[in-house]
């Protein structure tokens, strides 16, 4: 029994700095989580990085459609700054009241794209119906983009068309464009900054502007931060002239 007492007095310093969440963690809750739509990874990690060198905020960031993020914030009622590839996602959660802050970025333009080293020529939106033809489109639940392809097949008139030759149904626009690259699929609605960010390989035919609007990028605080000032200085410099020309460098358009 002796013998066991002092050896527990001995572990016990030893316990506590184990057991004590002060101690090594104390820092590990203080970066910012930013929610961001996979189709702003390339221009997010750069404007980022641009942040956290300026004002030494750590930044954690999630990439997803921006459907799947809404989802994963409102399950797990955490994080800090959202950036969705399309306002519709800022309006759904400003109706729920789960935003304090939001401003517009920049603008999410839809394109057709096609591999530059594919054997079937793409010269219009209505060649996305020739017989044989393998497209691939966004699911219009998990991503922007996805919902914004609806609003054109319908408008185009050729949904039909289009839709019996769909073979996949992405849940991001990076993965449509994985197919494009591998040759996977012939032709998808891609967003016009994807293909600048792969023009050695991608080629693209603009869509009627009448036919969809535009999906504004917009930077959102969300309630649950508990970092708000953080927050609001990351989401104030996502939207800065000096991030949106980041953003114009990969393909991504000025809010008019």
């Amino acid at each position: 029994m002796r013998f066991s007492f002092k050896l527990l007095l001995l572990l016990f310093p030893a316990f506590l700095l184990l057991s004590c969440p002060c101690i090594g963690t104390a820092r590990a809750d203080d970066s910012l989580l930013l929610y961001s739509g996979a189709g702003l990874r390339q221009p997010v990690e750069e404007v980022v990085r641009l942040f956290q060198s300026e004002t030494g905020i750590k930044v954690r960031i999630d990439f997803a459609g921006s459907g799947r993020l809404m989802a994963r914030y409102l399950a797990s009622g955490k994080g800090d700054v959202f950036l969705p590839g399309s306002h519709y996602y800022v309006n759904k959660l400003k109706d729920k009241g789960e935003l304090t802050w939001s401003r517009q970025v920049v603008l999410h333009v839809p394109v057709v794209g096609f591999p530059l080293s594919g054997k079937v020529k793409i010269s219009s939106f209505t060649d996305l119906t020739k017989p044989g033809l393998k497209v691939g489109l966004g699911d219009p639940k998990a991503m922007a983009l996805g919902r914004t392809a609806e609003d054109i097949l319908t408008a185009s008139g050729l949904r039909e068309g289009v839709l019996k030759n769909t073979v996949v149904r992405a849940a991001t626009v990076k993965q449509l464009v994985l197919y494009l690259l591998k040759g996977n699929v012939d032709a998808a609605i891609v967003a016009r900054a994807d293909v600048v960010q792969k023009k050695d390989k991608l080629g693209m035919i603009e869509i009627d502007p009448s036919w969809y609007k535009p999906e504004i990028v917009t930077a959102a605080i969300l309630k649950a931060s508990k970092q708000k000032k953080k927050a609001k200085k990351l989401a104030v410099f996502i939207s800065s002239p000096e991030a949106v020309k980041v953003f114009n460098r990969y393909g991504f358009l000025p809010v008019k």
